[in-house]
């Protein structure tokens, strides 16, 4: 379900080519908050679903996604969540 939001955007596909200039930090800066926003609208979107639904699309918990969309824009929520996701145990291993 996270894929998606790991795909590259057309944005950030042209923002690659731009030259920054003297004002490229803040476009960098920009477009990071940016795609942290838009990370977090998906995030969000997960919320708004049954925890068993959540739990058997993500692996993950209502508690455990809610913290993540509370961290600050500077962090990455859904690397966050990548890092629970790989430490929750498979379905069948034990």
């Amino acid at each position: 379900m996270l894929q998606w939001v790991y795909s590259p955007r057309i944005e950030e596909a042209a923002a690659a080519n731009v030259h920054h200039g003297s004002a490229g930090w803040l476009r960098s800066w920009t477009r990071d908050r940016r795609r942290q926003k838009l990370r977090r609208e998906a995030i969000a979107t997960l919320l708004r679903v049954d925890n068993d639904i959540l739990r058997d699309v993500t692996g993950l918990e209502r508690h455990q996604v809610e913290a993540a969309a509370q961290l600050p824009l500077d962090v990455d929520a859904l690397e966050r969540l990548r890092q629970l996701q790989d430490a929750q145990p498979r379905r069948g291993e034990v």
